[in-house]
């Protein structure tokens, strides 16, 4: 488990050492929707649905839908294959929204390993962005995701009961950074949560994320209020 730990570490240090450079800062709220289906022993359907608002909770500026097929390489290890549709309305000088979206494919690896009582989850995610706003530029992006949910008040099992839960996700542009920010990181994530889990097939979370994206000519600290919902049937 050392290099788990080093790398939970090394997404920390990363994040908190570009938070100086942020020039702008922006409040939102997000709705999160994670659903896993079991397909066979194998194999399982995975959806995700996103909503974000803008600025000062003004609009809707985000949607985002996600799925893909995932297949169990054990009972702690799989791989996935999907597919991801992300639009955004964003208003000009003269309160006219605008449209853009994003089409990705894209692979992960996963792996659900236990700390004592504590469950972490180490994801590994490569997307191919096709991106169109006046033209369609491809992208090549790493993300790099890390969580651990903390049982407070819960029986031996962890089937039910409160936790509290904590996560980061590194991103990195691998190809065509010139198209986002010259610059090899991208953005960074890093989330702590009060969650409750009903049973071992749903859980509800709220807490407060912190987003820090570097863009072209400006960078962004975003305080965001989430809201997030996991399923497993």
């Amino acid at each position: 488990m050392k290099h788990i730990k080093f790398l939970f570490l090394l997404l920390l240090f990363v994040s908190t050492s570009w938070i100086s450079k942020a020039q702008l800062t922006e409040t939102q709220g997000w709705f999160f929707l994670s659903h896993t289906q079991t397909l066979t022993k194998k194999f399982d359907l995975l959806a995700d649905v996103q909503t974000r608002s803008a600025n000062q909770f003004d609009y809707l500026t985000t949607v985002l839908l996600r799925g893909a097929i995932s297949y169990n390489l054990n009972q702690n290890q799989s791989v996935a294959l999907g597919y991801a549709y992300k639009g955004d309305w964003e208003k000009d000088d003269q309160s006219i929204k605008n449209y853009s979206h994003e089409n990705r494919i894209y692979e992960q690896y996963i792996r659900q390993f236990k700390i004592g009582r504590v469950e972490m989850m180490f994801r590994a995610r490569l997307e191919q962005r096709w991106v169109m706003e006046e033209a369609t530029d491809f992208l090549q992006r790493g993300r790099l995701f890390l969580s651990a949910q903390i049982p407070l008040i819960a029986d031996t099992a962890f089937t039910k009961g409160p936790y509290l839960g904590v996560q980061n996700e590194l991103f990195l542009n691998i190809q065509h950074k010139d198209k986002v920010n010259n610059s090899a990181f991208d953005q960074n994530r890093a989330f702590t949560s009060l969650g409750y889990r009903f049973s071992k097939k749903m859980d509800a979370e709220l807490g407060y994320l912190f987003w820090y994206q570097k863009e072209m000519n400006a960078s962004y600290r975003r305080n965001v209020i989430q809201l997030m919902l996991t399923t497993h049937f």
